[in-house]
């Protein structure tokens, strides 16, 4: 009998996990780099089977072949155990394991292939799932659908849900939100977490990657890694740790970092990084994601009646409103918005989007974002007038195309209607706090790029082959030359799908754009109508953050500050 040796890594898995459980905690998040031994390890789940008879679960893999594999080592394992240390089985076929104490562990595929629906598992009780690759996996309906199989009071239940990291989607968004839920155990495990992950000083590649040995300078983007691991989870990486990781990017990755980050990770925000993306840069879709990810914002929700004066905007608590604001309106600012009704611009353009960015001289910065797959033509051309007199001075550029006209035809309804749409309180001032001001909208005026006279032609814009790829390529360029800050993860996330094939742009197949559309609109009325007179006025960000300075909390500090007011909580020191 060979006893089990198991790997660093393994270890540190299973002392948080029976920490975990003895908290109570029975729901399992873990976020690992390639090859740790982690799927293999697992297969110790067994034990759990073994230990509580009448067991109902399911082992969940991506594929196929990842299921054979699944089905082979378990069945490797009962060759090796002894007969004191297992169960045996009345059962085993490419379906299920049925153990003689009655325990069946089942075998499922989610598959990678996206899929209009989910149904996995939806004829089964669990008490307990493995679930393997979950960010591989084609829908995130499937995780749903298996969670509505597990049981909530059986005292042994166990779920695991295992994974390398897959860019920006809906696992990131689920490890994200599992990080604020006390319930669930959430496991990073590094790929310096590897005992074999290092080459020793007598190792022949050693010297080929640490010519000086010890004394071998890091590059800088090594010593912030480096610096990272060691703060977060005090663990020092050595040079024999960094030559094996040296060879693995240069010889397996063939050098490529985005790559290296994804599947091998040094800390948790590395693994999530923007991947398939052709079209917009991925080193600069990772750093807005970042960035964003930790931007305060004010949730809404729009409740609609049958006139438009009985339109209510309700601040709310849900993280999945379709109204976010991340400044408060500026009574000197001036801004451009940019909307895209539904099925404006395409087919599977199935959402309304009105994005609002505050308008530099040099910047662009998104501050709001209104995402609807439900409202109509006239209720999305009452939102925009909404936050266009919320904003006040705004340029608004409309997407003309299909229900575009409609909502355009609302607007100058409601223009004939009243040319006043605000309130004035008793001293005679004017209340802008998210109410109608139509009189303050001023239209994006178009004009052919190749016109001789550059005079406006048509009202709005019209996406065609001939303008979308210049329209795309603008906002790109001003994104990636940092001009343009965004601050919606989901934006950015549809940027990831944005790729150019045969010279032309559009997402890919079974993703969504009209986000980006929405933004590219505001660009455009920026880029054409306000950018070279906001020059001349001398209005610029940098002269803006100025001001700001001395002057109290921020925008997006007061947001947070109101938030914590809210919870009940107090800080002076940051209120001044």
């Amino acid at each position: 009998m060979v006893p089990l040796q198991m790997l660093g890594t393994q270890r540190y898995v299973l002392e948080h996990m029976v920490e975990a459980i003895d908290r109570g905690v029975t729901t399992f998040l873990i976020l690992k780099a390639r090859q740790l031994g982690m799927t293999t390890f697992f297969i110790a789940d067994l034990f759990w089977a073994f230990e509580y008879p009448g067991l109902l679960g399911s082992f969940v893999t991506h594929t196929d072949q990842a299921k054979h594999f699944f089905r082979n080592t378990i069945k490797v394992y009962f060759a090796g155990l002894p007969k004191t240390h297992k169960v045996k089985w009345d059962l085993e076929n490419r379906d299920m394991i049925v153990l003689k104490n009655g325990s069946l562990l089942q075998y499922l595929v989610a598959g990678t292939k996206e899929k209009a629906k989910g149904g996995l598992g939806r004829s089964a009780a669990n008490n307990f799932l493995h679930c393997t690759e979950v960010a591989f996996w084609g829908s995130p309906d499937d995780l749903q659908e298996l969670a509505a199989t597990y049981s909530t009071h059986y005292p042994h239940r166990l779920k695991i849900e295992e994974t390398t990291a897959n860019g920006y989607n809906f696992w990131e968004e689920r490890w994200r939100e599992a990080k604020e839920d006390q319930t669930i155990c959430c496991i990073f495990v590094g790929w310096w977490r590897h005992d074999h992950y290092q080459f020793s000083d007598d190792h022949p590649w050693f010297t080929v990657y640490m010519p000086h040995g010890h004394e071998t300078p890091l590059t800088r983007l090594e010593r912030s890694r480096v610096r990272a691991v060691e703060a977060q989870y005090g663990i020092r990486i050595t040079r024999n740790q960094i030559a094996w990781y040296r060879w693995k990017v240069d010889t397996e990755l063939g050098g490529d970092q985005v790559k290296a980050d994804e599947q091998f990770p040094w800390i948790e925000d590395d693994a999530f990084v923007a991947t398939g993306s052709q079209f917009f840069a991925s080193p600069n879709l990772s750093h807005a994601m970042k960035e964003a990810r930790h931007m305060p914002y004010m949730p809404f929700r729009y409740h609609f009646g049958d006139h438009w004066r009985d339109t209510v905007c309700q601040q709310i608590r849900d993280r999945r409103a379709e109204l976010k604001i991340w400044e408060e309106a500026d009574a000197n600012g001036h801004y451009v918005l940019g909307c895209d009704p539904a099925y404006g611009s395409g087919d599977q353009a199935d959402r309304t989007v009105i994005n609002v960015s505050r308008a530099y001289a040099d910047k662009l910065v998104q501050v709001a974002e209104f995402v609807s797959p439900t409202v109509s033509t006239y209720q999305c051309a009452w939102a925009l007038c909404h936050l266009a007199g919320y904003f006040k001075n705004v340029i608004y550029n409309l997407e003309i195309t299909g229900p575009g006209e409609a909502v355009a035809n609302e607007i100058n309804s409601l223009r004939r209607e009243t040319a006043e749409m605000y309130d004035r309180t008793a001293d005679g001032k004017v209340e802008y706090d998210l109410r109608f001001v139509l009189t303050l909208m001023r239209v994006f005026l178009y004009n052919r790029i190749d016109s001789i006279t550059q005079q406006p032609t048509a009202l709005h814009w019209k996406t065609n082959a001939s303008n979308k790829f210049g329209m795309f390529s603008s906002f790109k360029d001003s994104f990636e030359l940092s001009r343009y800050l965004v601050r919606s993860m989901f934006l950015l996330d549809e940027m990831k799908t944005i790729v150019i094939d045969k010279g032309i742009v559009d997402h890919e197949q079974g993703k969504r754009s009209d986000r980006v559309i929405a933004a590219a609109l505001a660009h455009e009325a920026w880029r054409r109508r306000l950018k070279d007179r906001l020059k001349a006025m001398g209005v610029t960000y940098g002269a803006e953050m100025a001001k700001r300075e001395g002057r109290g909390p921020s925008q997006v500090e007061t947001i947070a500050l109101n938030y914590l007011r809210s919870q009940g909580l107090s800080f002076p020191s940051l209120e001044g």
